[in-house]
């Protein structure tokens, strides 16, 4: 229905595409096309990580890196609750949590903050997640989403701040939901996922509170993260 919607309003608003400002959709068919650049996306090597912590962090799989149109559509979607570009994030990240192996996939996003869905009237990466899901069980893949995590605490927001900092305001700030955990089909490797991934300090958490309640991460994936500067003589 949300679909629907954005899309009546498409043809009688006369959008403007959020990537481009051409007029006619929310996002035209040269932007869509555009965003899907799945690659293995390291996160610039883990350096807010623990020495001993980092030989078990695990890469991350995007659809695209961070900038242009993806930045774009993300934002529109995630703060200006742009709903009608749900079905576009939620192929993007289906293609990056497909690149992880070949399931099944119990996926775990990364928990809302506190006062997320009063804002925004809906969890934005819920919503791509649940999207995500529905298409690669379309596909013939087994993927169900697992919301195993909980906020307990509010870091607050991650603009302006230092890889360090980033790391610091998020630990112990996330905790199991144990009514969900029953959900886990048998076998399924965990992964999880977000829309953003920058210096990996908020997906790193989320890994360690799991991992510390017995559960396996066999991934992280994301619709798009920041590119790491290539160090020298190294191709990305």
């Amino acid at each position: 229905m949300e679909v629907l919607t954005a899309d009546v309003a498409d043809l009688t608003l006369s959008r403007a595409c959020v990537a481009c400002g051409d007029i006619g959709s929310v996002l035209c068919l040269a932007c869509e096309v555009s965003l899907i650049r799945v690659h293995r996306h390291e996160i610039r090597r883990w350096e807010t990580l623990p020495s001993h912590q980092q030989a078990g962090a695990r890469p991350v799989v995007v659809a695209s890196t961070y900038d242009g149109a993806a930045k774009r559509v993300i934002i529109a979607h995630k703060e200006h609750g742009v709903l009608g570009l749900t079905p576009v994030l939620g192929s993007m990240l289906a293609v990056s949590i497909a690149a992880l192996g070949e399931g099944p996939f119990a996926v775990v996003p990364i928990p809302p903050h506190r006062d997320a869905i009063r804002r925004r009237g809906i969890d934005t990466l819920g919503a791509i997640a649940d999207r995500a899901t529905g298409e690669l069980r379309a596909a013939g893949w087994c993927a169900h989403v697992v919301p195993a995590l909980c906020r307990r605490a509010d870091g607050g927001r991650h603009v302006g701040r230092s890889a360090q900092e980033r790391s610091a305001a998020v630990q112990g700030t996330m905790a199991i939901d144990a009514r969900v955990i029953s959900r886990l089909a048998p076998g399924a490797g965990l992964i999880v996922v977000d829309d953003v991934v920058t210096t990996g300090a908020t997906v790193w958490e989320a890994v360690r509170t799991l991992r510390a309640s017995g559960l396996a991460v066999e991934g992280i994936a994301a619709v798009a993260g920041t590119e790491r500067p290539a160090a020298p003589g190294r191709v990305n």
